[in-house]
């Protein structure tokens, strides 16, 4: 499953944020037109439009609807070979989530080598959607910048993969063994060695 580049340029929040983009799609619309039910878990992804965080929910609660929309987002980084994981925590969800990426993984339409930043105050913006694993609608949407230590470390990452050989073989043994010695996103927080609050 890949992310769709359907985010529209429009104004910027300021000199050292990326390019607000709005995204064509809206809440109480479904995420892919046609397609009610998708995998329980998490995908980020980086492409033209930027950077994406898509999460998808059974029947999300109210609680976690509203953390997404309003509720300071926490983020971290870990690395586990050819792979990272961007993790994340909302205010209602019941503890930490996190989702793999690799760049030679991803679509060539989908994907994007993000450039060096443009100032050292640069923050990247991070578009969340929040959908229903069991109906497919859009439950919450929300973009939030991360701070411009997290945005050197989380583009330096993307562009190291991107520069790197891609073993396919290597990618699915890096994933099994950090899943093997931390099966889960809190674990894996123990790795992490950049952290990021949303908006801050």
């Amino acid at each position: 499953m890949n992310l769709r580049n359907r985010l529209t340029p429009a104004s910027h929040w300021n000199r050292s944020a990326e390019e607000f983009r709005v995204p064509s799609y809206r809440v109480g619309e479904p995420f892919e037109a046609g397609r009610a039910r998708w995998p329980e878990g998490a995908q980020y992804g980086h492409g033209k439009s930027g950077h994406e965080l898509t999460l998808f929910v059974a029947s999300p609660t109210p609680e976690m609807i509203a953390g997404v929309r309003r509720g300071q987002p926490r983020f971290a980084l870990s690395v586990a070979g050819p792979v990272f994981y961007l993790a994340y925590c909302f205010e209602g969800w019941a503890g930490w989530g996190d989702a793999p990426y690799c760049w030679h993984l991803q679509h060539r339409a989908a994907r994007a080598t993000p450039p060096e930043p443009a100032s050292p105050e640069w923050r990247a913006l991070l578009w969340i959607t929040l959908v229903g694993a069991d109906d497919g609608l859009i439950h919450a949407q929300r973009g939030v910048t991360l701070s411009p230590d997290f945005t050197r470390e989380l583009h330096l990452a993307i562009r190291a993969q991107a520069a790197s050989p891609f073993d396919p073989l290597e990618c699915v043994l890096a994933t099994a063994e950090a899943c093997r010695e931390r099966p889960d996103a809190t674990r894996r927080l123990e790795a992490a060695y950049a952290w990021s609050v949303g908006n801050a």
